[in-house]
């Protein structure tokens, strides 16, 4: 379907409008070091590889909004409001839900679930004062500022708010970058984004969390392996009635 957008659309090729159509604009190219095998290859990836970022981040988002019962009833009240019907969501109702993005914005300021950006200079670079031979690691800890009064006011409170505020008192976007940054930003931010809101939606629309926590009530411990997840988070829900 890409391919028979680009073709009925031939102007989209100067200027593509997802990356899928990039990918496959530069196999066309021949010389771009790109062929079909790639671009099925990134795809494949970005489908998959997200699962479990995506499937922490909710999981951690649930349990920081079980924790703040005012969040939690905010974000539902959202959801009913714009997306009443679980059976019929949108795109539009989905970009529309701004509270329950702030909700995953803040559950990813405080637990990341890639705390730490392992990368590689490709060539002598400096960063800061800092010579980076080609070859050398560079190890970002992407949760520091972000945990800290120094930037963030109450930085260890959950408060989706701070997203949602303008001007003066605007979150710095760039305190938090759990996808990364740069050209070498998550591809799949946006539909992991998406994801996590449509599970969202559907959670608050269908059920009442009964109980989520762990079996001694303590904060669930987290571990980390390819992706920092909660350990012993048991959740059970309720129907919702009416």
């Amino acid at each position: 379907s890409a391919r028979a957008r680009l073709a009925a659309e031939p102007h989209r090729r100067e200027r593509p409008a997802n990356l899928l159509e990039a990918m496959i604009c530069a196999a066309d190219e021949g010389d771009s070091g790109v062929d079909d095998i790639t671009v099925a290859g990134n795809v494949t990836t970005l489908l998959l590889a997200g699962e479990d970022t995506t499937s922490n981040t909710l999981a951690w988002m649930l349990y920081l909004l079980q924790k703040n019962p005012a969040a939690l009833r905010k974000a539902r009240e959202e959801v009913q409001r714009i997306a009443p019907d679980t059976a019929a969501f949108t795109i539009e109702q989905m970009d529309a839900l701004d509270y329950l993005d702030a909700c995953a914005q803040e559950a990813m300021r405080l637990k990341p679930v890639a705390p730490f950006l392992p990368l590689e200079a490709l060539r002598d670079s400096v960063i800061g004062d800092v010579r980076i031979p080609k070859g050398g690691l560079v190890w970002c800890v992407m949760r520091h500022d972000s945990i800290s009064d120094n930037y963030v006011p109450q930085a260890g409170q959950f408060d989706p708010e701070r997203w949602l505020q303008k001007g003066d008192g605007a979150m710095d976007k760039h305190v938090s970058m759990p996808f990364g940054s740069g050209v070498r930003t998550c591809p799949g931010r946006y539909l992991a984004l998406l994801e996590i809101k449509l599970a969202g939606a559907m959670l608050l629309n269908s059920f009442d969390i009964a109980s989520l926590d762990t079996v001694d009530g303590k904060e669930p411990d987290e571990l980390m392996a390819f992706t920092m997840s909660p350990v012993g988070l048991r959740m059970r829900l309720r129907n919702r009635v009416g």
